[in-house]
């Protein structure tokens, strides 16, 4: 079986995970939002927790399995990260500005660390392969439905926005209209994936997995698609600045489930104007204060 990142799984136990938030609540079509929130230093995020959660998680994410295999073998694990942040940093800069990628970073450790959802491909390893290659998911990863026999092969869309820049209702506008509007290039993906497969993996049986699970009408396999969303917003935590440490805490956690339980009337009609409602959704919602500020720190923190 494809094992996923035991280091996305460390990542995402350092974050603080909040009170869910549903749509279409009770429904068969129920969607959960699930909200972390980074850990609190004094009286703000830690910046460099984050940065610490991830600088591991990106050789997970920027390597093949196989060469992190060779470079396990060999015991050497300093060039190994140098590799992987190196190809991260390149990725970062190619991507245009230290904008989207980190999103795709912490998107792949939800899913993994999290969900464990292990992951095909990484859009990054796509783009590298194919310099043509400019579509829209970033990422796609496996989940078996548990008690079941039941897969979703999940696309991913990852959006941080900053509040000047529209926020949450600006990150989900921007998943679920890209998530419509390119519904036949999964199709142009999969064939991306089934010519990578050989690089990807070693183990046969997970090669057959995979090959199932990207043409299940070849095989018995039962699967469907879905989508992992990762929101990245910005967050103004000054009203608490002159509170208690405990008061502060409080605070946070209580106004981020607030500011997205607010916004769940246009999050559903997104989904709805987007024909989307009987899509499966996995999400997830991370706060950050001063958004370009933490961004730009985090990507070089994990990549110096």
């Amino acid at each position: 079986m494809v094992n996923i990142s035991k280091k996305a799984a460390e990542a995402v136990s350092t974050y603080i995970e909040l009170e869910d938030v549903k749509i279409f609540e009770g429904q068969g079509n129920e969607v959960t939002l699930k909200l972390f929130m980074p850990r609190i230093n004094g009286r703000e995020f830690d910046v460099q927790a984050v940065i610490d959660s991830l600088i591991e998680v990106v050789v997970d994410f920027s390597l093949s399995r196989p060469t992190i295999a060779k470079y396990k073998n060999n015991e050497d694990y300093s060039t190994m990260s140098q590799d992987a942040r190196s190809k991260f940093r390149e990725y970062a800069n190619v991507e245009g500005g230290d904008k989207g990628e980190l999103g795709e970073l912490i998107l792949y450790t939800f899913l993994e660390g999290y969900l464990h959802a292990p992951q095909i491909l990484s859009k990054m390893a796509i783009k590298t392969t194919n310099k043509d290659y400019t579509k829209n998911s970033d990422g796609i990863h496996f989940f078996q439905i548990p008690s079941s026999e039941k897969y979703h092969l999940i696309f991913g869309e990852a959006k941080m926005y900053t509040q000047s820049g529209g926020g949450i209702v600006a990150g989900f506008k921007s998943a679920f209209e890209s998530i419509a509007n390119h519904q036949n290039e999964k199709y142009f993906e999969r064939s991306l994936i089934s010519g990578l497969i050989d690089s990807e993996f070693e183990n046969q049986k997970d090669k057959e997995l995979i090959a199932d699970l990207l043409y299940p009408a070849k095989s018995d396999i039962n699967v469907s698609d879905a989508f992992g969303i990762f929101i990245g917003f910005d967050f103004d935590d000054s009203k608490g600045k002159i509170m208690t440490l405990d008061d502060y805490e409080v605070f946070v956690k209580t106004e981020i489930v607030n500011a997205v339980t607010k916004k769940i009337n246009t999050i559903t009609k997104y989904i709805i104007d987007n024909q989307l409602e009987g899509k499966s959704f996995y999400v997830y919602l991370m706060p950050f204060t001063n958004m370009d500020e933490s961004r730009d720190s985090i990507i070089k923190g994990v990549t110096k």
